[in-house]
């Protein structure tokens, strides 16, 4: 059996993909009855150390919605579900992911609850699964694998989807406040500058942990430049032009309210290297004409 290229890429650490090498080593062993059972059984395992690496012990204790729970031995244990629920959310609050982004996290929980358990189902020493032909194990082996990359996408999706919900929300609720700080970047331009227009295009969450969510975006602002005041306008004395100008910036939210996000102070780039190119041109020509 060859690597599967789509689990390759998603194994985290030198550990994982050694497991997945020695999974696939014990499925090649074509003298041993057992090779099918093995190989899902490094693969469930794989899937466990995989989830874990996602999502560690101490950054799920940190967590508002964490509740601990036990064994059947009382002794303190984080459940898968807690795992899978944290690898798709992360530290957002349950009442923000439900009401705000409208996802139900249960829903990936029961789904990577029934791959989980199709997986194990490869893992079972049965006259049907034992001592298989080369065809048979092939093709067992080769459903155990897909089932294994569906575990990878589910996680993979959600969690995209997620991200993606809570930066549209937090995107909406940046337009005001960006109003105003890329006023203050513009004022230089003219006699008068004004936005009238911020579309910011590009946001993304950065990072996140239980304190705050860091975001970086990306985007366009559009301006009304005056020179003079409005009644050298009025006296064609003034000009009125318009332009546009793209823009980066940082910003942060705690992750209790993640709607309530302010710009990082130093961050605010408007490029307005265009506005200055045509007197950068013509100094230039002024250079050359005086050596001539």
């Amino acid at each position: 059996m060859h690597p599967s290229t789509l689990i390759r890429s998603r194994l985290g650490s030198d550990f994982e993909r050694a497991v997945y090498d020695a999974a696939l080593k014990s499925f090649n062993q074509l003298d041993n009855p057992l090779r099918v059972n093995n190989y899902a059984t490094a693969l469930r395992e794989l899937g466990r150390i995989h989830l874990e690496a996602q999502a560690p012990d101490e950054r799920i204790k940190q967590c508002a919605w964490f509740e601990q729970k036990y064994n059947e031995l009382n002794k303190p244990v984080i459940e898968r579900a807690q795992r899978v629920k944290y690898a798709v959310q992360g530290e957002l609050e349950d009442a923000f992911v439900v009401e705000t982004l409208g996802i139900e996290i249960e829903e990936t929980v029961k789904a990577y609850t029934s791959l989980v358990s199709r997986l194990s189902s490869f893992t079972h020493i049965t006259p049907k699964k034992f001592d298989l032909s080369t065809e048979e194990a092939d093709k067992l082996a080769k459903e155990a694998t897909d089932v294994f990359e569906k575990l990878f996408k589910l996680i993979e999706e959600r969690r995209d989807e997620t991200r993606k919900a809570a930066e549209s929300e937090a995107q909406d609720a940046l337009q005001d406040v960006l109003f105003g700080e890329v006023n203050e970047e513009i004022d230089r331009l003219s006699t008068h500058s004004s936005v009238t227009g911020v579309d910011l295009y590009g946001l993304k969450i950065v990072s996140m942990d239980p304190q705050k969510i860091k975001f970086s975006g990306h985007g366009n602002v559009d301006v009304r430049l005056q020179y003079g005041s409005d009644s050298d306008v009025r006296r064609d004395d003034g000009a009125v032009s318009r332009d546009g100008y793209p823009l980066t910036c940082d910003f942060e939210a705690d992750t209790c309210t993640p709607l309530d996000i302010s710009v990082v102070p130093g961050t605010l780039v408007v490029d307005t290297i265009s506005f200055y190119e045509p007197q950068l041109e013509e100094y230039e020509n002024e250079e050359s004409t005086e050596e001539e």
